[in-house]
């Protein structure tokens, strides 16, 4: 079950968001402002924050800044005007969301179907066999970190690819940073790719040239990954990977059947 707290003054939009919640068998917490807000969400675990774009004790730009400093929550913002200024500028602050009123009903029953499946995707990476290639111990512990702080603990590490491929394992997603001492990540790729064809392959890298990119992709890999990494946009990769990747394996078992 998830806490959705609610900022909104109106009474008629606070028990239409309450309805949608308690359906889908949610709990509902409502305040007037950003102050109550923020005591909330010093106090309860919260998995979702909607806001009306207009609150009486402050701006929705500091909030959101706030939220996005502290604490890891999506966030929609609802308002009856279209503004599209408004919501670009409120989209790169960190927003998932920005929903005209007219569309609320629909747009919170959405996002709570959708609950259930990033949980599933987050159930499934915990399940999933996982291969690192990396020599930099800074970015072994970084992603070590990350993963076991979501529980992702079905990881082996490697320093070289040589290692990985004399090992004999096979994986459900591999992650190779693509500039090693004495290889290069993209001949790996290849290696991994023609023994693992249903595979995820993954490339972790420092370069941003789109054709140099574009090659790593041919070389068989099924995304990438830039450094210095960001955890969320990391494991956002992961969940988009693992999602397309178990999708693969259902429709290869059904082809079978």
């Amino acid at each position: 079950m998830c806490n959705i707290l609610h900022i909104e003054q109106s009474s008629f939009f606070s028990k239409l968001v309450e309805k949608n919640v308690e359906e889908k068998g949610h709990n509902y917490i409502n305040v007037k402002d950003f102050h109550e807000a923020r005591e909330v969400l010093e106090s309860q675990n919260i998995c979702l924050i909607i806001s009306s774009l207009y609150v009486k004790d402050g701006n929705i730009e500091d909030f959101v800044r706030e939220v996005n400093n502290k604490f890891d929550i999506p966030i929609f913002v609802v308002t009856s005007e279209d503004m599209s200024d408004t919501r670009k500028d409120l989209i790169n602050l960190g927003i998932s969301e920005y929903i005209l009123k007219k569309d609320l009903e629909d747009e919170i029953r959405k996002y709570l179907d959708n609950v259930f499946r990033e949980d599933e995707y987050m159930n499934n990476l915990q399940e999933a066999s996982i291969a690192i290639v990396e020599d930099n111990n800074f970015f072994i512990e970084l992603e070590r970190t990350i993963l076991e702080n979501r529980k992702i603990c079905n990881v082996d590490y490697y320093e070289d690819g040589k290692s990985l491929i004399e090992s004999g394992k096979k994986y459900d997603i591999y992650l190779i940073d693509i500039i090693l001492k004495n290889e290069f990540g993209k001949d790996l790729i290849r290696k991994i790719r023609r023994n693992n064809i249903d595979s995820s392959i993954i490339a972790v890298t420092a370069l941003d040239n789109n054709k140099a990119l574009s090659k790593i992709l041919d070389s068989g890999a099924d995304d990438f990954i830039t450094k210095p990494i960001d955890e969320e946009l990391f494991i956002a990769k992961l969940k988009s990977n693992i999602r397309v990747y178990n999708l693969q394996k259902k429709l290869n078992e059904l082809k079978k059947n």
